[in-house]
């Protein structure tokens, strides 16, 4: 314990020294006179880092540490606090220009502290745009009119009080800290240490659970193919992975089937890996396992004796609770077994984490071993409590139900069962069976036999920094489903992703953590239709809530007067279910015992609100109350709203300065709701999540304040909240911008885009007329947006005037990263193909091209096309240059000049990859035969639209002439939907069969064919 607490205290200190790292503060801070203040609160900061940096990797055991440790972390805290909010005034001064740190109390300062802020702006400009925003009369042409909140003052005394308060109480913890850290260090040695390890397990290939409950089915298909199917041929060796959580069961179905099948080979060695992978500890076990052989020398290598006795015999080997894969130990394992001259060898891999099973596997997919059947498990259960008596609740009817309560809880989890088991067959009285299910009792045991140490073996294996992710875990509803960018944003919220390395943002970081905790098996991966989602795997809900216990609380409505709260509470989630809304006494009854929670929580320390549930609105003016005094909120999460946040409960919204994560879901019919005007004023917010907010947010040309905001979510069908920041800019951090609209105004210029160095994901650049130069468009650097994956390039197609010098000028200087995935072009009056598309074409692994209402003489390279000129001769356009390796989405929308599209001819390109073609708009085509005797086929089209269309005669990319298969061919095999309407002058289709499979037609307003 004493270990993780001096992990859990340097991170917190870390934390705490996060806004002195740059030296912006302490820039800021020297014309302040807190300076000195800062410094030594640095020094003592460093120090504690220090002492616990030296800590980490031992086992200190003293209980005494512990508790010093709790002191260190909760000064840290505060430590962070008061550093986080200077921070926030250095920003509010470099934003307005300012220097509002003068107050009352300066005495004489004054004009010292005006004086200096000059030299600090032009520090603190090198990290922060200082342009001011503009005065009122300059409110219509700037496009901000909306009026600021007002600022909140300095209390420079105030806070130099605080912290010279944690620096006198800092170094006396630190000191003590230190000389029981170097006891323990002094008094240790290498025996006790190891002492003090946890011993690994060990297992056997005895059958200890005769009876196999809810897996026979699965137990028969493997010991088939071991026996007779696909494992017992060709290959030398199979290697079987078997994945799944901590007391789910995998060894004792590895034992059954290890007894069944171990009779087919000549030797079978069984061998417990656990948590330590060494492969000469392993060679030496299974050295004693495997005959002797009659030649064999004396003094041979473990490895060589393995390989002699194995030459010419079959053998199964498991390998029992493998938890790591380091590659050379596993080759180097597996070498000796590798030399036989005997096919359909087996070896089963039993193991907690997904990534082994992958990585050691040979076969198609790891075995996964899920929960148990409701009805399996309820057998396995009886057993459990009841022994051999077939017939256990006709004996005792009156606990059918508490314990078909208990087995819900369990979520199917063997080892959960047995563990309880012991605990309810001691006494099989309904009061006893009651007090487990409401205490959860089974919970607390810490046999190694029981579940939630099998579990915490896990926990306890995993990187800090992925315990931290971990643990949040248990503020969310039990099967709550997570998406992977929710994951990530939260974790940023709450402080938990950092980088040393400057390259790596720390939304990577988080990514890899969020694998790190499915292949370690904490996570469940589900697909859906609209994509995937995460889940935690089932019992480790509790185990989160558990480990977390310290720090996070999540309280259901219907436990409010029971919970147990720990005094050092600071993340706090509050589930309010639809059953206390019922009726007017269960409502008030639910008020009551909320008025009281808030008596019993130390709400100044919370740093995370969530609230869950569609009617926890009901109880918005209660919460606010005792929210009142919850100054330190840095994340809140608010789920189904339908109230105005801080006029009917965060009163102190606009006092919440060290805010970095804030998520609001409204419900539906909420619409008129609006968001705190305050919140521009919050500077540290890193995400803001709007994308289930259906009320009106008046401020959107400030956003601009907040310049730490990474993420800016706003919903998929409206981004008007991207589209009208003022100097976005600003924003250097953001990562993604969906629309951004040219302006002629101060603020709104193209160059605004060139400052978001970090800008990635989709972007939609509106009424690009108003860029008049080529100067202009380089100052956007869309080249150096290698993480921009989607890109929409607009100008007005209603504009009365076009400049199309300037217009192919601007649009040739709009080139992007290669990086690109999705571009589509609109409205654009230039005459050419800009050359980054066509004849030097760096776009090359396009997946989507969408071309709408252009007018170029030449187009991207897509085969041969025919274009028209202004005197109405019609040319072939072909561009000698790559073509698009990973193309799956065309449209072409409006092209007049275009007359004649043949994609089998002489130049054709291919279309291997390509998914969906609309061609829409296009008055002007005719045909599209290619004469060369060739068909091409659309080997992966899926979709085809044409659509007013009114010269075309041939359904594009097929001419009946040019081919000369006699039988019957697919020509789009995989085609799923045709669509052809408003083409009056179609003379033919191509024929039958168009597909392999099933298909949508659509035909209408087609000429004679329909």
């Amino acid at each position: 314990m004493a270990a993780a607490a001096i992990n859990a205290a340097l991170w917190v200190v870390g934390k705490a020294l996060a806004p002195i790292k740059d030296g912006l503060l302490e820039a800021w801070a020297a014309t302040t006179g807190l300076a000195p203040n800062i410094r030594e609160l640095k020094l003592e900061l460093l120090v504690a880092e220090g002492m616990l940096d030296n800590a980490r990797g031992r086992q200190p055991c003293s209980p005494a540490l512990g508790m010093l440790l709790h002191e260190l972390r909760q000064l840290a805290y505060g430590a962070g606090d008061v550093l986080d909010e200077l921070d926030y005034f250095r920003i509010q001064d470099a934003l307005d220009g300012t220097h509002n740190a003068a107050d009352a109390h300066g005495r004489g300062c004054v004009h010292g502290l005006v004086r200096d802020a000059c030299y600090t702006a032009k520090a603190v400009g090198k990290r922060f745009s200082c342009c001011s925003l503009p005065c009122a009369q300059d409110d219509s042409h700037s496009g901000v009119s909306e009026k600021e909140p007002p600022k909140l003052k300095f209390d420079r005394v105030g806070i130099s009080e605080r912290m010279k308060d944690i620096i006198d109480k800092l170094k006396p913890v630190c000191a003590k800290v230190s000389t029981v850290l170097n006891a323990e260090l002094l008094a240790s040695n290498p025996t006790t240490q190891h002492n003090t390890m946890a011993q690994p397990r060990t297992t056997t290939p005895y059958i200890i659970e005769p009876t196999l409950y809810g897996r026979d089915t699965q137990k028969k298909s493997i010991v088939e193919h071991i026996i007779h199917g696909e494992y017992s041929e060709n290959k030398l060796i199979t290697v079987l992975p078997i994945v799944g959580v901590g007391g789910i069961g995998k060894t004792t179905f590895t034992q059954h089937v290890y007894q069944e099948v171990k009779s087919h080979f000549d030797v079978a060695v069984w061998l417990c890996a656990s948590q330590s992978f060494n492969a000469a500890s392993l060679a030496q076990e299974a050295v004693k396992q495997i005959p002797r052989s009659k030649d064999e020398k004396e003094g041979s290598s473990d490895q060589y004796l393995i390989e002699q006795r194995l030459k010419a015999m079959r053998f199964l080997l498991v390998l029992d609770d493998v938890w790591t894969h380091h590659e050379d130990e596993w080759k180097k394992l597996l070498a000796p077994f590798s030399k036989g001259q005997e096919k359909g060898n087996v070896v089963i891999v039993t193991t907690r984490s997904l990534d082994v099973a992958n990585k050691v596997k040979t076969i198609d997919y790891p075995i996964e071993m899920g929960r148990l059947e409701a009805a399996d498990f309820m057998k396995l259960f009886e057993a459990c409590v009841f022994g051999d008596d077939q017939q256990p609740w006709k004996s005792h009817p009156g606990l059918f139900d508490v314990g078909n309560k208990i087995v819900g809880n369990l979520k199917g989890n063997p080892l959960a069962a047995k563990t309880v088991g012991r605990l309810l067959r001691n006494k099989l009285s309904l009061d006893h069976w009651t007090i487990i299910l409401e205490s959860k009792e089974w919970e607390l045991q810490t046999n190694d036999n029981d579940i939630m140490l099998a579990l915490k073996l896990s926990y306890d294996y995993l990187l800090f920094d992925l315990k931290q992710c971990f643990s949040y875990f248990a503020l969310f509803p039990e099967d709550y489903e997570f998406g992977s960018e929710e994951l990530i944003h939260l974790w940023i919220g709450l402080g938990i992703l950092h980088s040393s390395d400057h390259n790596k943002r720390i939304e990577d970081i988080g990514l890899s953590y969020l694998n790190d905790l499915v292949n370690h098996g904490f996570l469940k991966k589900n697909e859906k239709d609209d994509g995937s989602y995460y889940i935690v795997h089932d019992l480790l809900h509790e185990l989160a809530v558990k480990v977390s216990s310290h720090e996070c609380l999540s309280i259901r409505s219907s436990n409010m007067w029971s919970v147990q709260i720990s005094p050092h509470v600071r993340h706090l989630s509050i589930i309010i279910e639809n059953t206390e809304v019922n009726d007017r006494i269960t409502f008030e009854n639910c008020k009551k015992e909320m008025i009281a929670l808030g008596k019993r929580l130390k709400v100044e320390t919370l740093r995370t609100l969530m609230l869950f549930g569609e009617h926890h609105g009901s109880f918005a003016k209660t919460l606010g109350e005792w929210l009142r005094e919850a100054r330190d909120l840095r994340t809140i999460y608010l789920s189904q709203v339908s109230y105005n946040v801080d006029k009917d409960m965060l009163f102190n919204f606009s006092k919440l300065v060290r805010l970095r994560y804030l998520r609001i879901k409204s419900l539906p019919h909420y619409q008129g709701l609006c968001l705190p005007s305050s919140l521009v004023r919050l500077y540290h917010v890193e995400v803001l999540d709007l994308q289930e907010w259906k009320g009106s947010f008046g401020l959107k040309g400030h956003i601009s304040n907040l310049v730490k905001l990474r993420h800016f979510l706003v919903p998929n069908y409206n981004c008007f909240l991207h589209d009208g920041i003022y100097e976005v800019g600003k924003l250097e951090f953001l990562r993604e911008l969906r629309k951004f609209n040219v302006r002629n105004e101060n603020g709104f210029e193209l160059s605004q885009l060139g400052k978001l160095t970090e800008l990635g994901g989709s972007l939609e650049i509106c009424d690009l007329e108003k860029v008049q130069t080529k100067e202009e468009a380089d100052g956007s650097k869309l080249i150096h947006k290698s993480r921009l994956h989607k890109l929409e390039l607009e100008w007005n197609i209603n504009r009365t005037n076009k400049d199309p010098t300037g217009e192919k000028d601007v649009l040739e200087s709009l080139r992007p990263h290669s990086n690109l995935q999705n571009l589509c072009i609109r409205g654009h009056g230039g005459t050419n193909c800009p050359t980054w598309l066509g004849a030097n074409l760096c776009v090359k692994n396009l997946e989507s091209l969408e071309l709408h209402n252009v007018s170029w003489i030449d187009l991207p390279p897509l085969g041969d096309m025919f274009l028209v000129d202004e005197s109405g001769e019609e040319h072939l356009c072909f561009t000698q240059s790559p073509t698009f390796n990973n193309l799956k989405f065309l449209r072409l929308s409006c092209i007049q000049r275009l007359s004649k599209w043949v994609v089998s001819g002489p130049h054709s390109v291919s279309y291997q990859n390509l998914k969906r073609l609309e061609l829409t708009n296009t008055t002007n085509v005719e045909s599209s035969c290619g004469g060369n005797g060739f068909c091409y086929l659309f080997a992966h089209l899926e979709v085809l639209i044409i659509f007013n269309c009114p010269e075309l005669f041939e359904v594009p990319f097929f001419h009946p002439t040019c081919c000369q298969q006699e039988a019957p061919m697919a020509w789009f095999p995989r085609l799923e939907s045709l669509t052809i309407t408003h083409c009056p002058n179609l003379l033919s289709l191509p024929p039958i069969p168009w597909t392999r499979g099933p298909c949508y037609v659509d035909v209408k307003n087609a000429g004679s064919v329909f």
